[in-house]
């Protein structure tokens, strides 16, 4: 049976090699199709001031960092993860000379904003005037409707995640529409929130057969405090299989329907606000202009 040819981890690493000649900077990263969002996003970021032709997915983490242990070349390059569910236990990789670690959860979560949110409600009106979207949107309401239930859930995913290191269970791969309630006119799926207080019931029970009540509460308490350090809560939650399925659904409560797929998201990365991404920006100017980088931890 055919399918759609894939190259060896020798061949992706080579990849930027072919494009050395067309741009000023190698940019590594762990997604997977990921090519074309990360080169809108980072022309944008960066002003159109750097020339960025190629993207190269190496398909996983690890991979992205072993890599970036090993580059001794000239080449100005840059190697991008995401931070995860890291992010929710300030554990970072490194540092390592040339990584870059997001302090979001995701790539997507760059995605999940009111001006980007706005602009499809717009391009899919047709008849909208900017402040008419913004109107329209209520994005502060919908903010506040969704925040609490799924920050919670991702504080006990990420709890879980560090008691049950040596045999860690389903958390953010769980599908994000098992935990909502099918609606009509116009159809969409809502978070509902007794079906995720289910999955979170759930998952402590089997945390709980591991470690003790108090052990459970002192990794609650730390995960919580940590996440007031970020720019927002939802910086903790994964942008890729939560927020943006869950925009997606909101849009369509607007009036305004979208597959949710690559070409959604790209509609997104090319009207997100960009200031979340200056650090980012940042890392591959210094690179270009300056040389190797090393991220603040």
């Amino acid at each position: 049976m055919y399918g759609i040819p894939t190259r060896s981890d020798a061949a992706n690493q080579s990849v930027g090699l072919f494009y050395r000649g067309l741009q000023d900077i190698e940019i590594y990263v762990e997604d997977v199709d990921a090519a074309a969002l990360y080169t809108e996003l980072l022309t944008r970021a960066t002003g159109g001031r750097v020339n960025i032709k190629k993207v190269i997915s190496l398909a996983g983490r690890e991979k992205v960092v072993e890599m970036c242990q090993q580059y001794d070349e000239e080449f100005p390059a840059l190697f991008i993860i995401d931070g995860d569910l890291d992010l929710l236990h300030s554990e970072r990789e490194g540092p390592i000379n040339r990584l870059y670690q997001h302090r979001l959860y995701c790539l997507e979560n760059y995605l999940f904003c009111q001006n980007a949110s706005a602009e499809l409600l717009r391009d899919h009106s047709g008849r909208l005037l900017k402040d008419q979207a913004i109107d329209l949107l209520e994005w502060d309401d919908f903010i506040t409707n969704i925040t609490p239930t799924l920050l919670e859930l991702f504080k006990v995913y990420a709890v879980s995640w560090k008691a049950l290191e040596e045999d860690r269970i389903t958390t953010v791969s769980r599908s994000y529409h098992t935990m909502c309630s099918q609606k009509k006119k116009p159809s969409r799926w809502d978070l509902c929130s007794v079906k995720v207080q289910e999955v979170i019931d759930g998952i402590n029970t089997q945390v709980l057969e591991v470690i003790t009540q108090e052990q459970y509460q002192e990794i609650y308490d730390s995960v919580t405090n940590i996440v007031g350090t970020l720019s927002t809560p939802l910086c903790a939650v994964s942008g890729k299989d939560y927020l943006l399925k869950a925009l997606r659904e909101y849009l369509a409560m607007k009036g305004a329907s979208y597959s949710y797929d690559d070409g959604f998201k790209f509609k997104l990365a090319r009207y997100c606000d960009i200031e979340p991404l200056a650090e980012l920006s940042g890392a591959i100017l210094h690179t270009i202009n300056e040389g190797v980088y090393l991220q603040a931890s």
